[in-house]
């Protein structure tokens, strides 16, 4: 019987942290009214919540392609709100779809934690084809720029981290001078060079 007080003991007292223990998530606020967004920049952890509130209507909130998580709220009335939690880091760009031109803003979730976006690159050719391999570190849009023989830009959408690679046809023989410019999630831009041939 006394065993099992003991053992009872330390899970209540557990469970009754769990229940206690606050939330550190945070919900920040952005107002849409005279075509912005206040404010125009936020600063935020991953797990907090964004609302964005319509003081005019006939606005969106909408993220630009090719960001950690995509969202949107479609064009929403006054008075109504869309709210979204970000699970990723990233700096995120987004618009109002009918006031792309001008009405804009930006969230910074996180922290930018890796500082090599990409590792070893490599170039397989095989007759005209060019296959340019490169392993990310993390997330990033990829634009590929080749010179020589034949000139070619090859941009990609937001590739995950891992091996990737960018397979180009029909190439001249000659020599060939690769870039490879990439973008994180938080737009920092890196740049790696490789050079090959086709025979």
């Amino acid at each position: 019987m006394r065993t099992n007080r003991l053992l009872i003991a330390p899970l209540t007292a557990a469970a009754a942290l769990g229940v206690a223990a606050p939330s550190l998530a945070a919900d920040f606020a952005v107002d849409v009214k005279n075509y912005e967004f206040t404010p125009k920049t936020q600063q935020i952890a991953v797990g907090d919540s964004v609302t964005w509130t319509l003081t005019d209507g006939g606005h969106s909130v909408t993220s630009r392609p090719n960001q950690p998580q995509k969202f949107d709220s479609t064009v929403l009335d006054k008075g109504k709100s869309f709210k979204l939690t970000f699970t990723r880091p990233g700096k995120y760009q987004y618009y109002c779809i009918p006031h792309q031109d001008f009405m804009k803003g930006t969230l910074v979730v996180g922290e930018d934690t890796v500082k090599k976006t990409v590792g070893v690159v490599t170039a397989k050719v095989k007759g005209a084809t060019a296959a340019i391999g490169f392993k990310l570190n993390e997330a990033a849009v990829v634009t590929l720029k080749l010179k020589g023989a034949k000139k070619k830009t090859v941009k990609t959408k937001r590739l995950k981290a891992g091996k990737q690679k960018i397979v180009v046809k029909g190439l001249k023989a000659g020599s060939y001078s690769g870039t490879l410019t990439l973008s994180d999630d938080f737009d920092h831009v890196t740049t790696k060079k490789k050079s090959f041939k086709v025979k």
